[in-house]
């Protein structure tokens, strides 16, 4: 689709009416969880945190899983998605019914193998309401930004023929009951992760609810995460968790923080450790590179330092307009700059790549202050030595050349060019 197309379309119509709702809400929200909080002190230490961790990861890996396997984890390594797949297809029974919070990590490797052959449940509201509305994420931690009050009413009711009243504690009620039911019956819980310490948790950060009982009720849980979400120690993993609260829904703190470190257990008869008390009798974790170690051997690991707070895209002048058509799975110019190491150069080339304006507000916004406008000019050197490169790029590089400016040989003093190029 072209970019005209995208701009004139019903949905990003839409979307536009419900992010600028959200947007005022956020800034608000925002700005009072900060109170009190020195802002450029807590920025540092995330900065610190991550460099450090980005450093040295693969000695942390080494030992997050040391930790982890002592404690009952059972760690699987995948070095790109077809093998994280093929682990996901091993270690749940055909068959079986599937309640899943919401990943990014999920979303990047793709499970339609494994819907094929299993019903999947999404638990997150907003990605529940993704679902049903046969619809795709354009946020990653408010997915349903783009869904109208109005449109998820008249969703319910032609799939479910349940009339909700227009309001959004209504649509929330109804999503409760509806899930509550499935997750009672499910014997499998499939989510993400926020944070990996090395000194051994796993720690998952959520508001609704839903992940503490994916992740308690089933008698499995299945946990997949990038190996870029592990840092050295419990106390940093909490300095994450309560940035990702307040810069990506605009709260002082998450309402919960789950700290998962084995299966369920008791030592309550004779102090004999077994496993499978109340939660579940077994715990996996997946911990997937693809193409991680390449961003890092190609020295941009600047895009290993995001902990997918979301914030850069409340303001970026690009998303703003076209939502998740910049970026694909994965949002906005850092999404752009990571993709290209997970699905190609060619694929960010096609997904906005030369979209971006290196206007530098996503830097601004950031809590690790990540140079955005630079990781995506050092992709773009990548792209352009692949021949890769824009039609308005050649014709510049063209007039450059031939007549010693952009803009053509047709310029008279004072006069505005027909075309104005920017980057």
């Amino acid at each position: 689709m072209e970019l005209r197309e995208i701009l004139e379309s019903e949905r990003i119509k839409e979307a536009k009416k419900g992010f600028n709702l959200a947007f005022q809400t956020y800034l608000t929200n925002k700005q009072k969880a900060l109170e009190g909080i020195d802002e450029e002190d807590l920025k540092r230490e995330l900065r610190r945190i991550k460099e450090y961790s980005i450093k040295n990861l693969f000695a942390l890996k080494a030992k997050a899983i040391d930790n982890l396997e002592k404690q009952g984890v059972k760690v699987f390594e995948a070095k790109d998605s077809k093998e994280a797949k093929e682990i996901l297809l091993k270690l749940i029974p055909e068959g079986e019914t599937i309640v899943k919070s919401k990943s990014n990590v999920i979303n990047e490797i793709g499970i339609e193998d494994l819907e094929k052959r299993n019903e999947i449940i999404e638990t997150d509201c907003g990605d529940f309401l993704v679902q049903i509305s046969e619809e795709s994420s354009v946020h990653p931690v408010t997915p349903a930004l783009h869904l109208t009050v109005d449109r998820i009413v008249r969703v319910i009711e032609k799939r479910f023929g349940v009339r909700l009243e227009e309001k959004p504690e209504k649509i929330v009620k109804w999503v409760r009951g509806y899930l509550r039911e499935k997750i009672l019956k499910a014997k499998i819980g499939l989510s993400g992760a926020n944070i990996i310490s090395a000194d051994g948790g796993i720690f998952i950060v959520e508001n609704e609810g839903n992940i503490s009982l994916v992740s308690r009720l089933p008698e499995k849980h299945i946990i997949v995460a990038s190996i870029d979400k592990i840092v050295s120690t419990i106390q940093d993993a909490i300095t994450i968790c309560k940035a990702l609260a307040i810069y990506g829904t605009g709260a002082s703190l998450p309402t919960y923080i789950n700290v998962i470190s084995s299966p369920s257990k008791t030592a309550d008869i004779q102090k004999q450790i077994v496993y499978g008390a109340h939660g579940p009798k077994e715990v996996y974790l997946i911990l997937l590179d693809n193409g991680r170690s390449r961003i890092i051997e190609e020295g941009l690991e600047e895009i290993l330092y995001c902990i997918n707070c979301g914030a850069c895209l409340y303001f970026c002048p690009v998303y703003r307009q076209i939502f998740d058509n910049y970026g694909y799975k994965y949002f906005g110019g850092r999404g752009v700059s990571l993709i290209s190491f997970i699905f190609g150069v060619e694929k960010a080339f096609e997904r906005g790549l030369f979209y971006c304006t290196t206007c530098s507000a996503c830097k601004e916004q950031c809590p690790l202050s990540i140079d955005i406008p630079s990781l995506i000019r050092k992709v773009r050197e990548i792209a352009v030595k692949k021949n890769l490169t824009t039609k308005t790029n050649l014709e510049m590089i063209e007039n450059l050349e031939s007549v010693g400016n952009p803009f053509g040989e047709t310029i008279k003093e004072k006069e505005i060019p027909d075309k104005l190029y920017c980057c």
